[in-house]
């Protein structure tokens, strides 16, 4: 029989079921027995309990959570502290910098899924080891997964929309870029029901910032009892022990290592976890797990730490250093012919992930110009996650992957009250028709515009200007180039004895 009426014209939307995963730093935390709140609730925790002892102390991984893996996860997942949710508020931590909420990220799959509950957040205690929260990710997306085709099942307009499956969309910041990794690689079933895998920013190779928040102590940060606390805390941390670099980062002159057990002890950290983490990330270099489809989303052109030099031996103390090393085909490093020496170029990347180690093993690549912690609330980002939930063709590059675009760049251990902080602008030829701005991320309140000027101490180039904070605050820095999506970056500026 012909059909006589009006043929149904359906919104563009997803059948698949989605699951947030954020980065480091992106889950608020509790005490489980008493309810109290560890991280990422309020500003007087930020700049007030941040620096008190209680706090941290309690953040200190203690040696069950230390020794948790996936098998923990799923004989006997640990309680004493307990993930409540995606972070609401922006949050920030010396060398980490700036983090923003995630909720922009959760609205814009909610935009494109038949219901907002195909959305599904994965707050997980990112002090612990990717493997156990990758155990209880796996977990977690099987049952929202399980749950959400017996939701389209039951409703006729949803099944007449389309007769495939739902599977499941992985969108991943930072560090949960690799918890996703840990729970397909741990569960193949799961894996082979995920239609995709976003992540942005994830440091696959790892990230040298990880090294300079273990060695705080050692390099003698300011403010030191801030920067004092955050390294002890990061010492007993699996989860800043799986962010190490697995790559040749450590800068030796004429020769470029990877880093060792013991140079991670040496520089702050903890010899075992570091063992531990750096034997994963070389099976990792060994078997290649791919994610199904997997698209990265990178971001470019801002300053990043890609390597360490060891300074003042006597100390241990690592500073930074913004270039990366050239390695051949054949594994080797690439070396001037004339000289000898290796071949370093500034890799670029997002401030804390450089370009090579986000991308690394993906065929499809997004770039961006962008800050790592502000990545997920980035409109362009943002655009290419519909995109991909929607199965829609990926579309131009964000960038081009050349790193030749503006970058901003803060002071990654924050500021004090009363002394200037110096805010650099990159990749710029002219301040003309550019516009860099403070105001105060906690309230709203609105700073007043800033003169950007040739910086006469760099011979890089770059603008520069310098802001002085009238109140302690988390500050959300602005880089308007009007030509391309404004930049912001998150900065912390604390009493003179924080």
């Amino acid at each position: 029989m012909a059909f006589a009426g009006v043929p149904p014209v359906f919104d563009d939307r997803t059948r698949d079921a989605c699951v947030v995963v954020p980065g480091i730093m992106g889950s608020v935390l509790e005490d489980t027995a008493t309810g109290r709140p560890l991280w990422g609730v309020d500003l007087p925790m930020l700049t007030g309990a941040l620096s008190g002892e209680a706090l941290f102390a309690a953040l200190h991984a203690d040696e069950r959570e230390q020794a948790a893996d996936a098998d923990t996860a799923r004989r006997a997942p640990l309680t004493r502290i307990r993930a409540t949710g995606l972070l609401a508020k922006p949050w920030w931590l010396p060398v980490f910098q700036g983090l923003d909420p995630y909720r922009e990220t959760t609205r814009a799959l909610q935009g494109v899924a038949l219901a907002p509950e195909a959305v599904a957040p994965f707050p997980y205690d990112w002090r612990l080891a990717v493997s156990y929260n990758g155990a209880l990710l796996a977990r977690e997306a099987r049952a929202h997964l399980e749950r959400w085709r017996e939701r389209v099942a039951v409703v006729p307009g949803w099944r007449a929309a389309g007769e495939a499956r739902p599977r499941l969309v992985f969108v991943a910041h930072s560090m949960g870029g690799l918890v996703v990794r840990a729970a397909l690689e741990q569960d193949p079933e799961l894996a082979a029901d995920t239609r995709a895998v976003v992540t942005v920013g994830t440091p696959f190779l790892g990230s040298a910032k990880s090294v300079l928040a273990l060695n705080l102590r050692h390099a003698q940060a300011k403010p030191e009892r801030l920067a004092r606390r955050v390294q002890a805390m990061a010492a007993t941390l699996p989860g800043v022990h799986d962010l190490l670099p697995g790559y040749r980062c450590l800068d030796r002159g004429l020769d470029v290592e990877r880093l060792t057990a013991g140079d991670v002890a040496r520089f702050g950290g903890d010899r075992d976890l570091a063992a531990r983490s750096l034997a994963e990330r070389a099976r990792h270099r060994r078997n290649g797990f791919v994610l199904p489809g997997h698209r990265a989303v990178v971001g470019e052109a801002q300053p990043t730490v890609q390597t360490l030099k060891e300074q003042h031996a006597g100390l241990s103390v690592v500073a930074g250093r913004h270039y990366a090393f050239d390695v051949g085909d054949d594994g080797e490093l690439v070396r001037d012919p004339a000289t000898g020496i290796p071949a370093r170029r500034d890799a670029s990347g997002d401030g804390t992930v450089h370009m090579p180690s986000a991308r690394s093993g993906i065929d499809a690549v997004h770039y961006v110009f962008g800050q790592h912690g502000t990545l997920m609330c980035h409109d362009e980002v943002l655009r290419q996650i519909r995109r991909i939930a929607l199965e829609r063709p990926q579309g131009a590059n964000l960038g081009d992957g050349t790193g030749d675009g503006p970058g901003l760049e803060t002071p990654h251990l924050g500021g004090t009250l009363g002394q200037p902080l110096t805010l650099t602008a990159t990749g710029l030829d002219t301040p003309a028709g550019v516009s860099l701005s403070v105001h105060s991320a906690t309230t709203g309140r609105p700073g007043h515009p800033l003169t950007l000027r040739r910086d006469l101490d760099r011979t890089d180039g770059v603008l520069s200007a310098c802001f002085t904070a009238d109140a302690p605050d988390l500050y959300r820095v602005t880089l308007d180039t009007g030509r391309h999506t404004p930049l912001t970056q998150l900065v912390l500026v604390t009493p003179p004895d924080a």
